[in-house]
């Protein structure tokens, strides 16, 4: 999901807040559970999307939703965003505030990509030397890609480390077509 500005700014807004109150890490709690829910009901999401329900009705039903199981400052802030007319936004928004958490906390968000499910014994040595690459605590997305063959795929910060079969075929052939290999051997 590409996180907007608006979102952002929506995020950036409550961690503030959260940091004051020292609630970070309950509105992190609320911020996941408004994103599941957001992901598991289409209905809703398209409700929330919909020009023709009104703003008050939009609130009433996410504060329905989420009475008692979020907190007083994440439901003042359902509401704030809804009287602004930004509920489209609230999926992204919670995802920023997911990855303002991160990194209020010092953690980086790492992203393996393998053929097969890793051991724990694997797992712990990708953590290990992703910790290394990025300096910093990491917390570990696993992805399973047969496409890739073999191998695994790394991404830390803004860096991509490809060390997967696949790419190291598609090397190999553009350097033996740059390379005018002689096709009848």
């Amino acid at each position: 999901m590409v996180v907007t500005k608006l979102a952002r700014v929506y995020a950036k807004a409550l961690i503030d807040l959260a940091k004051e109150q020292n609630s970070v890490d309950v509105i992190k709690i609320d911020m996941d559970l408004i994103s599941s829910t957001l992901a598991a009901s289409r209905d809703l999401r398209v409700m929330l999307k919909s020009p023709i329900v009104r703003a008050d009705k939009k609130k009433a039903i996410l504060l329905e939703i989420f009475q008692g199981k979020i907190s007083d400052l994440s439901g003042r802030f359902l509401g704030i965003v809804v009287g602004h007319s930004r509920e489209s936004s609230l999926a992204e928004m919670c995802e920023a505030y997911q990855v303002m958490f991160l990194e209020f906390k010092g953690i980086e968000k790492v992203t393996v990509t393998t053929a097969y499910q890793l051991s724990e014994k694997e797992l712990a040595e990708v953590i290990k030397r992703a910790e290394s690459l990025s300096g910093k605590k990491v917390q570990l997305e696993e992805k399973i890609d047969q496409s890739i063959i073999g191998g695994m795929i790394l991404r830390v910060k803004d860096q991509r480390f490809n060390g997967s079969i696949a790419h190291q075929l598609k090397s190999l052939k553009r350097e033996f077509r740059a390379n005018h290999y002689i096709k009848e051997f």
